[in-house]
C-alpha cells in the first residue's frame, strides 16, 4: 500500500501509531531517568556531542557542521528528557555540574602539587 498524502483518514491512523510508538520510547526514557546511572549516561552523551560547546572550527568548515550536526542530535536528546521527565532531567544536570566541579578541583589540586613540587 502507497501513502496518500491527501487521503486524511490513512494521515490520522498513521499519527496514531507514531503517537503510541512514542509513548513506549518516553515511558522507557523516564525510566531510565529514574536511575543515577541512566542520568550519568544521558549527561555525558550530551557533554560528548557538544550540548552546551561551541561547534565553530576555524580550519574547517566540515568539522563545524559535523559539530553543529552533533550539538543538534544532543539538543534533541536532551529537549526530549526535559519533555518526559522534567525532576528527572534537572536531577541529572545537577548531578553534572557537581563532577564537573569535583574535577576541576582535582585538577586544580593537582597542578597546584605539580608547582610545589616542581
Amino acid at each position: 500500500m502507497s501513502r496518500d498524502l491527501n487521503d486524511t483518514r490513512q494521515n490520522r491512523r498513521l499519527a496514531q501509531i507514531a503517537k503510541l510508538a512514542d509513548a513506549g520510547d518516553d515511558a522507557a526514557l523516564a525510566a531510565v531517568l529514574r536511575t543515577e546511572d541512566g542520568r550519568r549516561v544521558l549527561s555525558r552523551l550530551a557533554r560528548d556531542f557538544g550540548w552546551m560547546a561551541e561547534t565553530w572550527d576555524a580550519t574547517s568548515a566540515r568539522q563545524t557542521d559535523f559539530n553543529a550536526g552533533l550539538q543538534s542530535a544532543a539538543r534533541r536528546l536532551m529537549g526530549w528528557a526535559e519533555r518526559v521527565a522534567p525532576a528527572d532531567f534537572l536531577t541529572a544536570i545537577g548531578e553534572a555540574t557537581r563532577r564537573d566541579v569535583e574535577a576541576g578541583q582535582l585538577a586544580a589540586a593537582a597542578t597546584l602539587k605539580e608547582q610545589d613540587n616542581g
